[in-house]
C-alpha cells in the first residue's frame, strides 16, 4: 500500500492545520477516507520541510565552498589549481539551490 499521497493534488493555499480542522468538522464517511486525507496532509507538511531542509543545506554548502575559494584565492592566488575544483562545487551547489527553489514555485 502507498503510504504516501500525492502532493500536487492537495490545495497548497490552504494551510495544514486550516485542513486537518476541515477534515474533522467534515466528518469522512468511511475510517480509510479520514486516513487517506491525513495520510495528504502529512505528505504536505513533510514536503514543505524537506524542501527548506535541502534549500538550506544547499545554500550552506554553496557559501562553505564559495567562501574557502575566496580564501584559497587571496592566500594562493587565482593561479591556484584547487580553484577549478572549488569553481566545479560552488556550480554544483549553486544550481542545487536553483533547482529547488524552481521546484518550490511550482
Amino acid at each position: 500500500m502507498n503510504m504516501i499521497a500525492p502532493i500536487r493534488s492537495a490545495d497548497a493555499t490552504d494551510s495544514v492545520f486550516g485542513r486537518l480542522q476541515t477534515l474533522i468538522a467534515r466528518r469522512p464517511a468511511s475510517p480509510d477516507a479520514a486516513r487517506a486525507e491525513a495520510r495528504q496532509m502529512i505528505s504536505l507538511a513533510m514536503a514543505d520541510t524537506w524542501q527548506a531542509d535541502s534549500l538550506w543545506g544547499a545554500a550552506d554548502a554553496f557559501h562553505a565552498h564559495f567562501d574557502f575559494m575566496m580564501q584559497t584565492i587571496e592566500i594562493n592566488g587565482a593561479d591556484d589549481p584547487n580553484l577549478r575544483t572549488l569553481r566545479v562545487k560552488c556550480r554544483f551547489y549553486l544550481e542545487q539551490v536553483e533547482a529547488l527553489c524552481h521546484s518550490m514555485s511550482h
